[in-house]
């Protein structure tokens, strides 16, 4: 196989498996998949040994090496000789491109996979893992090299040539970082233009942009002064777009958190003000004793297993982040570490999976990605639920009293979801951040929350505080003065927002045509929040997230009454229920399935519901039962061909006969339509119509299908965008058959909610958006002013653009003045 598209490829060559494939990911935060790398690490089945394998090795640049060539790295002394064995081994043509280097394995790795990526030759690309060390040992006064040369040059060159240029504050906290170093890199190596970084504060550089090392060298730190210099045919536009990375990089509320102290991230906007209360925790402290019985030991640890499923089950009911948590529990990688440290050190169940969840929660804590590294909260979150199962002790509480702003440490997710609004004012995180889990459903609450705030609120705390979520200001034990200030914005708040009733469920264009909102709900809460939010019906009710954390499976009757508390809700309007969707990023205990090497792509779904019809056909009974006197429409998922859709119709018939035969009350008929997930049922959609009565487009699956990235994939969620063009065609497509076959058309995805993709979707001629009731506000506003015809301009604009940046850009674009 060559380098990805013809690029310089990397060969990472180390004693320890381990080692060589941290290294990797950390290379790949830095560029993506753009660059092809090989582990050859490791020795014996799998590379679970020490050592090398001069053969691996040789396989290893067979598989990155292309006309570009390949570099080598190694770690220590027999890695070298296995190296050199190697290319004695492959194909001569091969061995005269390919490069073996002294750099270290680590930096060195980092260096040359940005320099690659940006285009890098062989021989640059050697150059930068050979000289990786040298910014380090420059900071700590040790050395000077390659990186002063490759500042003499660079500035050799901004001597002689008419310059655009400009200068910016760092306001990240890890100033001018790897990250956002790799990715100026590979900005600028799309560009026309010779470009050079500056650190005006420190007196550094210029240097160009061309080498990881040489932006280390020039030790940008926060508050430093940038400046961005470029000359040749595309300067300006080079200036503007790395001036925009570097601003981007900048973390929410950074810029203000310079201006002065008070200010902290803001995470769930709204105005919180009244006494301060701590988060009380009363997870119990975990003994380090050894066991005699190893198998009782781990059957206890499964059975902590299941409880913790029903607790963490229980708290986060309806929401998509119980999947994650419920993912972690069946994590074989998790749970049978702990396993082995029963079964072979004889360690406590709670003292082996704590140590387990420890390493899990190290992973996270040390990735870049702040999405990525928020997700140690989520860890930690399922270890104290299953400690709590193992010895006892309950969740965290609030104090009892008055309404409170509370204080807390790195809110876990299950936390946030059991805050009861009418009791917790407003959150304030000493920890945590805008992206963790827990914020999510913060915001979701309509709780204020900021976080970051431990240099704000000490331990100890204050008496009373106040806090704004949208600016990320904190008060501790306000005057009067201040009070009144917050007072007076939580005024000018209440009286902003749409109050309940004001909204009908649909939002008028400027020329007059209607967009219906409806909502995606998963329990009762979630229809009574809808209702009161004015969604004009229930678009999206997933039948399986009440039953996620379960390991006894929910028979007909318990699923028909809590279908019929949810319809009661919704009397009087359209309610689509969608059949149990199951199996992928969503285990069901109770349904026992068999692991599977691509869940994603496997049994699950509707695919699960006819292998199981048993199963389908309970369901079918409890929607048709509860349905009897309300609007209920029967929404198949997963579907990818149209004998899907007849055998789930059969299916229906005979459960109406049955119910018939049997003399019990139920609704009949029942549209049936049909969730559009996958590219064949969106190309296929003429065809599936003849069996379908309507579609609803599930953008999350379909996004992820489209463009072959698993959602959630720590390497890969860049491209989890619907509103990348190749998604937007298959909208279309569903769009043109709909109205070909007289067929409505929605759409439930999260880019129903998306204030940056609706306004594209509706372009494209969507007409029903169904979405977290919560985005109402914010996609109405996204709609508000605009025409059908001034959106569908934008989409056709976003159509024919290459990725889903460029066609946010071209909504955004739209938007501006003039």
């Amino acid at each position: 196989m060559s380098g990805a598209a013809g690029r310089v490829g990397l060969v990472l060559v180390s004693h320890s498996r381990a080692l060589a494939e941290a290294t990797e990911t950390l290379a790949r935060q830095m560029t993506g998949e753009s660059v092809s790398i090989a582990c050859a690490a490791g020795a014996g089945d799998g590379g679970a040994e020490l050592g090398t394998d001069a053969t691996a090795i040789a396989a290893a640049i067979e598989r990155v090496c292309g006309p570009a060539g390949a570099v080598v790295l190694m770690d220590l002394g027999s890695a070298i000789l296995s190296a050199e064995t190697a290319l004695e081994l492959v194909d001569p043509e091969l061995g005269a491109r390919t490069r073996l280097t002294g750099g270290p394995i680590v930096e060195g790795a980092v260096a040359a996979a940005v320099r690659a990526a940006a285009g890098g030759t062989l021989e640059q690309v050697a150059a930068d893992a050979r000289q990786a060390l040298e910014p380090k040992a420059a900071q700590l006064g040790e050395a000077e090299g390659a990186a002063a040369a490759t500042a003499a040059a660079a500035a050799a060159t901004a001597a002689v040539a008419p310059a655009v240029t400009a200068d910016l504050a760092i306001a990240d906290p890890s100033g001018l970082h790897a990250r956002p170093a790799a990715q100026l890199i590979a900005r600028a190596a799309t560009l026309d233009a010779a470009i050079t970084l500056e650190n005006v504060t420190a007196g550094r550089g210029p240097v160009a942009t061309s080498s990881l090392i040489a932006l280390a060298s020039l030790g940008v730190r926060r508050g430093d002064v940038l400046r961005i210099r470029a000359t040749g045919r595309q300067a300006a536009e080079a200036v503007e777009a790395l001036a925009a990375l570097v601003r981007r990089e900048a973390p929410a509320g950074a810029a203000a958190a310079s201006a002065g102290s008070g200010l902290a991230i803001p995470v769930a906007p709204g105005v919180a003000l009244g006494p301060l209360v701590r988060l009380v925790r009363s997870t119990p402290e975990v003994p380090e004793t050894t066991v005699d019985d190893t198998a009782a030991e781990a059957e206890r640890l499964r059975r902590a297993l299941e409880i913790a499923a029903q607790d963490l089950g229980s708290a986060l009911r309806g929401s998509d982040i119980l999947d994650a948590h419920q993912a972690l529990l069946c994590d074989p990688a998790l749970v049978g570490a702990a396993l082995s440290r029963i079964e072979r050190e004889r360690r406590n169940a709670a003292w082996a999976f704590r140590l387990a969840i420890e390493a899990a929660a190290a992973i996270y804590r040390q990735l870049d990605d702040p999405y990525l590294r928020a997700r140690e909260a989520d860890v930690h979150d399922v270890g104290d639920a299953v400690v709590r199962a193992l010895l006892g002790g309950a969740a965290a509480t609030v104090p009892d009293g008055p309404p409170a702003v509370v204080v807390a440490d790195d809110l876990t997710p299950s936390e946030a979801a059991r805050l009861d609004p009418a009791r917790v004012l407003g959150v304030i995180d000493r920890r945590g951040g805008p992206t963790s889990h827990a914020a999510i459903l913060l915001r979701g609450a309509g709780i204020p929350a900021v976080a970051g705030a431990a240099a704000l609120v000490p331990e100890a705390g204050g008496a009373r505080a106040g806090l704004d979520g949208t600016t990320g200001e904190v008060w501790l034990d306000p005057d009067p003065e201040t009070t009144v200030e917050i007072e007076r914005r939580q005024a000018a708040l209440r009286a902003s927002r749409r109050p309940p009733g004001a909204r009908d469920g649909r939002v008028r264009l400027a020329c007059g045509r209607e967009v219906e909102l409806w909502a995606n709900v998963a329990g009762p809460s979630d229809a009574r929040a809808a209702r009161e939010a004015g969604a004009l019906g229930i678009g999206l009710l997933r039948t399986e997230m009440p039953f996620l954390g379960r390991v006894d499976e929910p028979d007909e009757d318990e699923q028909a009454d809590l279908l019929a508390e949810i319809f009661a809700v919704f009397a009087g309007a359209p309610i689509v229920v969608r059949t149990l969707d199951a199996g992928g990023d969503k285990a069901l205990p109770y349904l026992g399935l068999d692991a599977e090497t691509n869940p994603s792509l496997g049994v699950r779904g509707v695919r699960l519901s006819l292998a199981r019809p048993a199963l389908l056909e309970a369901q079918l009974r409890a929607i048709l039962v509860a349905g009897r006197g309300h609007d209920v429409r029967v929404l198949v998922p997963m579907v990818s061909t149209a004998a899907e859709v007849a055998a789930v119709r059969a299916a229906l018939g005979r459960t109406h006969e049955a119910l018939s035969a049997a003399g019990r009350p139920h609704l009949w008929p029942v549209a049936t339509g049909i969730m559009v997930e996958v590219p064949s049922a969106a190309l296929m959609a003429e065809r599936l119509a003849r069996q379908a009565d309507f579609f609803s487009i599930g953008t999350n699956d379909l996004t992820q299908h489209t463009l072959a990235a698993e959602r959630g994939h720590p390497r890969l969620h860049a491209l989890a965008d619907p509103a990348h063009p190749a998604v937007l065609r298959l909208v279309r497509a569903v769009v043109e058959a709909g109205h070909a076959s007289g067929r409505p058309v929605s759409v439930c995805g999260e880019a129903a909610g998306d204030p940056g993709a609706a306004p594209l979707l509706v372009g494209l001629g969507i007409t029903r958006l169904s979405m977290c009731a919560s985005a109402f506000d914010a996609v109405e506003d996204a709609l508000a002013g605009a025409s059908f015809a001034e959106l569908a301009a934008v989409a056709e604009d976003a159509l024919a653009v290459d990725d889903a940046a460029a066609a946010r850009a071209a909504r955004a674009a739209a938007r501006r003045p003039g």
